[in-house]
């Protein structure tokens, strides 16, 4: 599985041009400057941290004006981590214990593979996805008449892969860093307009129909048993971080992608396709308290993908993301520690080499 989503990704940057794809990664691993009074950078430090996270892949099914619509939910697990950041890399380990999540049993069960990798250079940021999952339920709890509690669906299966990338023009003085991993400090509040654009393919499908068999005549989409789409286009957005007494923050970001939208539909008897243009969606939040050493964060990354299928009224919406409670410590690295760590340096420093 994982090897398929490695080909499925290069695949995906593979098309993007040379000179886009050099200038993409010397925006990420590039070391420019920042503004000091309002950036601190620590990038030559270690911040490790404990957090504890969620991951999660859901899907909206439109309704119409007979039947609201409703959501499909994963039954993931909160997980306890621990990772470090230092320069550009980041690693980060964590795992569900069962203190931390009870049986579920209510929910059903969710098998999944969920790759997310957020990546925050000084001038770039780029995000990368990979969705796995099998199992979900239905919410809200008691939505079909006569099944009490959440409706589970075991067969739902939703596979995706994609990514975005934006150019943030204020970087000297605006950081994602500082509120996302941790390893900067923004001092002054300050935002920054974001341009850049998303690609994204993926499946929906089931064993029966992607709507409940109690209320699929309800529904315009109810024989629907599979849907397939792509999308790609340009977006735009802004992100801001307002900062109070220096160390108190909240940043917001939101990012409106505009891309030309690839739908299948299938039934058991036929199938249809549409071209049309569909909007995504790409939110980031954290709050928190940073100093020269601790950091408390709690953080949100969403991914909203909409697809515009034939039957339906509405859209689909797949929204993938990660909730985050995270404490972090920087430490200083002395000249032993340094000596030991130079072949790492060598190595993040290489991709620098290749993009002069």
């Amino acid at each position: 599985m994982k090897g398929v989503v490695m080909l499925l990704t290069l695949g995906v940057f593979c098309t993007v041009p040379y000179c886009a794809s050099a200038q993409l990664l010397k925006g990420l691993m590039q070391r420019s400057p920042t503004d000091t009074a309002y950036v601190k950078a620590y990038d030559r430090e270690i911040t490790g941290r404990v957090y504890l996270s969620q991951k999660y892949t859901g899907i909206r099914i439109p309704g119409n004006s007979r039947k609201s619509s409703f959501r499909y939910r994963p039954n993931t697990t909160l997980n306890l981590g621990i990772g470090a950041t230092y320069r550009s890399f980041s690693l980060n380990l964590a795992y569900g214990f069962p203190g931390l999540n009870g049986d579920g049993k209510e929910r059903g069960k969710t098998r999944y593979l969920d790759l997310q990798a957020h990546l925050y250079g000084r001038k770039v940021v780029i995000d990368l996805f990979g969705q796995f999952y099998k199992g979900y339920y239905l919410s809200p709890e008691n939505y079909i008449t006569g099944v009490p509690g959440y409706y589970i669906r075991p067969d739902l299966k939703v596979r995706m892969v994609g990514g975005s990338a934006y150019y943030a023009f204020n970087n000297r003085k605006f950081s994602y860093r500082a509120g996302l991993i941790q390893n900067e400090w923004q001092c002054q509040s300050a935002g920054t307009f974001l341009l850049g654009g998303d690609v994204y393919y993926g499946v929906i499908n089931s064993d029966s129909f992607l709507v409940p068999r109690q209320v699929a005549e309800e529904f315009p989409q109810g024989n629907v048993k599979h849907m397939r789409f792509f999308n790609i286009g340009p977006g735009g957005g802004y992100a801001y971080t307002f900062v109070y007494r220096r160390n108190w923050f909240a940043t917001g970001s939101l990012t409106v992608n505009i891309p030309i939208d690839f739908v299948k539909e299938a039934t058991s008897t036929e199938q249809k396709n549409k071209i049309s243009v569909s909007p995504n969606f790409m939110v980031r939040g954290a709050v928190g308290y940073n100093s020269r050493r601790w950091i408390y964060t709690a953080s949100l990354v969403n991914s909203t993908v909409t697809a515009d299928g034939s039957y339906n009224e509405g859209m689909y919406r797949i929204s993938t993301g990660n909730y985050r409670l995270t404490v972090a410590r920087r430490f200083s690295l002395d000249h032993k520690t340094r000596k030991t760590i130079k072949p790492v340096d060598k190595v993040l420093e290489a991709p620098r080499k290749l993009t002069k």
